[in-house]
């Protein structure tokens, strides 16, 4: 048997439900509770309430590619002989003495705990199913507009684009606000590459500023210092779900005649001033990828509230196509559209997102009170009243010297850490763009992204606090 030390967080009573069922029950049954507990896996049970055995959605998906759900396939026929003794197993049973289940323990790290993971329920598997049954697959289908709509709406926006991916969200701003050759993008030094790369292939050239110590976002100041006759866009990035002080830019922008696009991947659901960022703009920016609040798989959305905007983003976004006229082409477009299938995830996604903003939520305080006392780590400055973030991942800095050693020790607990984005000005790729960045280059050096995903509970925020605790003490 598993020695005590070893044995993760315990589930007893009703809550061993939605890690169980009949033998009897379904294929589907099984394959969409093994989804919503979020493990993956199921005790299966007999009529007495002894364990017959163990089932996995890697299972389960070999019974599908096989034809077993054509016989109509029962967890009977899926389900394996439980190994108590199984270390790499995520959830282990405890039986009675006459085999029934009395408990079983969660222990994610067993196999290995990624630094995010894509919370995917029965109801993306339903919506998934019923788009690929209309067989209405590719960009056109009503889970696309659907999802167009409403999330605009959570954006507090009027116009939803979708996009196949974040970047193309942000490359499709650039084109349709006519940013080219000559002009100027005033970019955060402190954010993925995407943001200065789409700048760059619209032929257009970033100006990289450093970023506010507190919010880790550009800050109003170094846009004005950084403002030249040839500005044509300031790009803020919530970076890490914190917002930028999106009315003071609107307004200085708007005193200029400077567009602003934010990129807002990171902060689905943040607010400033009373307002979701993303309806400060003349088109903002957002991505759906695995790792992203809600996720599509890859996908993107630009919103705005300019209703000409919209049309034209439309447009370029399918070849630049007139919509009226099928197949008449007055611009060379591209084709950056989301498909029917990853927008029907999508909008299970955003019934849900409320649900995940307040999970990550949860997870950071645990992560805060955790490590209150552990020398060395240091948490995001709260935000001012103004602000509302959301927490994408977890984050702290550590001392730089640490860093290195930090990973690998919880990389030996089959625990992953990720340190942040390195400063643009930085690599190889922006050096004919770079400038002195002190914050952004400190914060590139020192800071850590810790696991943030629903397998994260009380137990592993403690013993990650314990990794931390050993190495830096």
């Amino acid at each position: 048997m598993l020695d005590k030390t070893e044995i993760g967080s315990r589930l007893h009573g009703q809550e061993l439900d939605s890690f169980t069922c009949r033998t009897d029950d379904s294929l589907w049954t099984g394959i969409e509770r093994a989804l919503d507990n979020g493990f993956g896996t199921l005790f299966v049970l007999g009529e007495d309430g002894t364990v017959r055995g163990q089932a996995t959605l890697e299972s389960m998906r070999e019974a599908i590619r096989n034809g077993a759900h054509l016989k109509s396939a029962l967890m009977s026929d899926v389900c394996k002989q439980v190994d108590l003794d199984d270390s790499t197993s995520v959830t282990t049973a405890v039986l009675d003495a006459s085999g029934r289940l009395t408990e079983i323990n969660l222990r994610p790290e067993a196999t290995f705990l990624p630094i995010a993971e894509p919370n995917l329920s029965h109801a993306e598997l339903r919506n998934l199913l019923d788009a690929y049954l209309s067989t209405w697959i590719s960009s056109t289908g009503s889970y696309v507009r659907d999802f167009e709509t409403r999330f605009a709406l959570k954006a507090g926006s009027a116009h939803g684009i979708a996009t196949s991916n974040g970047t193309a969200a942000l490359q499709l701003a650039l084109v349709a606000l006519g940013i080219g050759q000559g002009d100027e993008v005033i970019v955060p030094d402190f954010t993925f590459a995407a943001s200065a790369n789409t700048v760059i292939h619209a032929g257009a050239r970033p100006v990289l500023v450093d970023v506010d110590p507190e919010s880790w976002c550009i800050s109003l100041e170094a846009i004005e210092r950084a403002i030249t006759p040839r500005t044509r866009a300031v790009m803020p990035v919530h970076v890490f779900g914190r917002p930028a002080p999106m009315t003071e830019i609107r307004d200085l922008c708007s005193s200029r005649g400077i567009y602003v696009i934010e990129d807002c991947a990171e902060a689905h659901g943040a607010r400033y001033d009373g307002k979701p960022v993303g309806s400060f703009s003349d088109i903002s920016s957002f991505s759906f990828y695995a790792n992203k609040i809600i996720t599509t798989g890859e996908g993107g959305m630009c919103v705005t509230n300019d209703e000409g905007l919209s049309q034209r983003m439309k447009m370029l976004r399918d070849h630049g196509m007139k919509i009226e006229r099928r197949y008449w082409h007055e611009e060379a477009g591209f084709n950056l559209r989301m498909t029917n299938l990853q927008a029907s995830i999508g909008c299970a996604q955003l019934d849900r997102m409320d649900e995940f903003i307040g999970m990550r939520h949860a997870i950071h305080h645990r992560y805060v009170q955790a490590m209150s006392d552990v020398a060395g780590v240091t948490f995001p400055t709260q935000m001012n009243s103004r602000c509302e973030p959301v927490t994408w991942f977890s984050c702290v800095l550590v001392p730089e010297t640490k860093r290195s050693a930090l990973i690998s020790a919880c990389k030996a607990e089959n625990i992953e850490l990720r340190p942040f984005f390195n400063s643009l000005s930085m690599m190889p790729a922006y050096l004919h763009y770079a400038r002195v960045c002190p914050v952004s280059r400190s914060l590139s050096l020192s800071g850590v992204n810790l696991p943030t995903f629903h397998k994260v509970d009380e137990r592993m925020v403690h013993k990650i606090a314990g990794i931390f605790r050993t190495v830096l003490n």
